[in-house]
């Protein structure tokens, strides 16, 4: 008879909570990165207006 190894075609086990906090992190970060960007074009677009350089 064969013998199955356990492992085989098993899921991978979740990823430590330190890990999944870590990519939690970078994701907000990424995310809060992306509105400041946006915020600074904003208030540039708003200066150039108010300046009238536009």
């Amino acid at each position: 008879m064969t013998e199955i190894d356990p492992g085989a075609g098993a899921a991978a086990a979740p990823a430590p909570d330190e890990e999944r906090h870590a990519r939690a992190r970078k994701r907000l970060d990424d995310a809060g990165a992306h509105v400041t960007a946006e915020a600074r074009t904003e208030s540039r677009e708003q200066v150039r207006e108010l300046m009238g350089w536009s």
